[in-house]
């Protein structure tokens, strides 16, 4: 699928599943709220043990930072927040995909019965989120493994954390429906992920399914906008004009996130079921499917 006006009727047609069920949005923010109060919470008890300044002097009278217990455990402990914050996260969404599929295929589901059914495969997430975890702290340790480095070495690092995380992106775009509607594990469900990817589309992938960039056009650029000119309003000393813009641009990108999250979540559903059987499930054609992600001519 390569123009805008197929991406847009992808988007219009997964738009339209949600408005006719709109509690699938309570799954993103759901996620966003309580893994935020996590993450937060947690990590300021990690903050609290390390102590600042006490556990500096700790290290430097011991002349080791592994003789330092405090520094340890607060690292511990701020590890611990990032995993909870994914794995409410993959919950969550996990849920997300198991109501879009009931929906999809003319059962009513709702909020709770998603949440209820992603419990069922707790295991299963909680590997799943580690991995996610894992995965996420290796490509922030790229980006930022060379602050002291020049300037070209800190682009290509950039240049290559972000081509990682798209290929890990695609590669796992079906672990949650691998999971959740095939009651997969998790290192399982990546495989047969990347088969299905690899068998329908094959090896030439540019990228992602095409879904959600009429919502970033119209949303999170606008949001963007908003909040950088605040930000330079704020600066200028233009309070009053400058505060608003920031919060409405804020908003409208939370917003924004919400809906691609929701959105894309619900289409992988119905692309999983159509790499899996060939089924094409909901509003789209098999046509639209098998065009759905971007390959290299």
């Amino acid at each position: 699928m390569g123009s805008w006006s197929d991406s847009r009727e992808l988007t219009r047609e997964t738009w339209g599943v949600v408005k006719e069920n709109p509690y699938m949005l309570l799954f993103p923010v759901t996620a966003a709220v309580i893994a935020g109060f996590l993450v937060l919470a947690v990590a300021a008890v990690g903050l609290g043990l390390l102590g600042l300044e006490t556990t500096v002097a700790d290290a430097a009278d011991s002349g080791s930072v592994e003789d330092s217990p405090a520094l340890i455990a607060g690292i511990v402990v701020l590890v611990l927040a990032g995993y909870l914050g994914t794995l409410v996260t993959q919950i969550c969404m996990a849920g997300l995909v198991k109501s879009a599929d009931e929906e999809l295929q003319g059962r009513d589901s709702s909020f709770r019965a998603g949440i209820s059914a992603a419990m069922e495969h707790l295991p299963a997430l909680l590997g799943w989120a580690a991995i996610q975890a894992l995965v996420g702290w290796l490509l922030s340790a790229i980006r930022n493994g060379g602050q002291n480095s020049g300037l070209v070495s800190q682009l290509l690092r950039f240049g290559i954390a972000g081509l990682a995380q798209v290929a890990w992106s695609v590669v796992t775009f079906f672990v949650l429906p691998a999971i959740v509607l095939q009651n997969r594990g998790p290192i399982d469900a990546i495989k047969h992920s990347f088969s299905l990817i690899r068998s329908t589309w094959g090896t030439q992938i540019a990228g992602g399914a095409r879904l959600g960039f009429v919502v970033f056009l119209l949303g999170v650029l606008p949001g963007i906008v908003s909040t950088v000119g605040g930000v330079f309003l704020l600066i200028s000393d233009q309070i009053a004009i400058g505060a608003p813009l920031v919060a409405i641009g804020i908003v409208v990108i939370v917003l924004a996130q919400v809906l691609i999250s929701t959105l894309r979540a619900v289409f992988s559903v119905s692309l999983f079921h159509f790499a899996d059987d060939g089924r094409a499930v909901g509003p789209y054609s098999s046509t639209q499917l098998q065009a759905a992600v971007r390959t290299r001519s």
